[in-house]
C-alpha cells in the first residue's frame, strides 16, 4: 500500500506567489487571474484556488512576500558605523535598480493603484505604509543625532518628503524604466539626501 505524499504548502504558496509576481510583471492587475497564474505556475486552477480564493488574495500575498524579501534583504545589510550611510542602504533596498526589486516595484505600484478603491486593499497598504513611515523615521533621527548633530522639528514632514521620493522614483522607474535608469534613481537619491543634511551640521 502507498504512503500519500506529503504536501509542501508553504513551498506551493512560495510558487504560486513567484507566478503572481511573474504574470503582473508581464501583464499588469488586469491581466492577474486564476487561469493566469496557474498557467505561470503550471498547475491547474483548482490548485491556485484552494490557496487563493481571488484576486484580492493572490495580490495581498504577492504584496506580503515582497515585503518580506524586501525585510530579509535590509536584515542582511552590513553594519555602518554612519547612520546616514545606513539609511542610504536601506532606502535603495526600496527602489527598483535590478530584476527582483523592479518586478516588487511593479506589484507594489498595481497594488496601490488598486488599494485606491478597495477597503480591504486600501486596509492593508495603510499597516504596510505606516511600518515603512516609523522604520524610516528611526533611522533619519539616528542620522541627525550621529556625531551629536540636532534632530529638526520637522522629521515628520522630511520623512514624508523622502517616502515621496523613493516612491516617485518608484513609481517614474515602472512606468517608463528607460527615462530612469538604475544610476540616475541613485543619483536623485543622493541629491534628496545630500539636501537633508545641509543647514544641520
Amino acid at each position: 500500500m502507498s504512503v500519500p505524499r506529503q504536501v509542501d504548502h508553504a513551498q506551493r504558496r512560495e510558487e504560486l506567489s513567484r507566478a503572481v509576481w511573474e504574470v503582473v510583471g508581464a501583464h499588469g492587475l488586469d491581466g492577474l487571474t486564476l487561469r493566469t497564474v496557474a498557467a505561470a505556475a503550471q498547475c491547474t486552477t483548482g490548485r491556485v484556488a484552494h490557496y487563493f480564493e481571488n484576486k484580492n488574495a493572490l495580490l495581498i500575498h504577492a504584496r506580503d512576500v515582497m515585503h518580506r524579501r524586501m525585510a530579509a534583504r535590509i536584515d542582511e545589510l552590513p553594519e555602518h558605523d554612519d547612520p546616514r550611510r545606513h539609511l542610504r542602504s536601506v532606502l535603495l533596498e526600496g527602489l527598483p535598480l535590478d530584476e527582483d526589486r523592479r518586478l516588487g516595484s511593479t506589484v507594489w505600484a498595481y497594488f496601490l493603484l488598486a488599494a485606491r478603491t478597495d477597503p480591504e486593499l486600501r486596509r492593508q497598504h495603510d499597516v504596510r505604509h505606516q511600518s515603512w513611515l516609523t522604520r524610516l523615521t528611526g533611522l533619519l533621527r539616528q542620522a541627525y543625532q550621529s556625531d551629536g548633530g540636532l534632530v529638526p522639528r520637522d522629521l515628520e514632514r522630511r520623512v514624508r518628503a523622502l517616502v515621496a521620493v523613493v516612491d516617485g522614483l518608484s513609481l517614474s522607474a515602472v512606468a517608463t524604466p528607460e527615462m530612469y535608469p538604475p544610476d540616475l534613481i541613485v543619483a536623485v537619491l543622493d541629491t534628496h539626501l545630500s539636501l537633508l543634511w545641509m543647514g544641520i551640521e
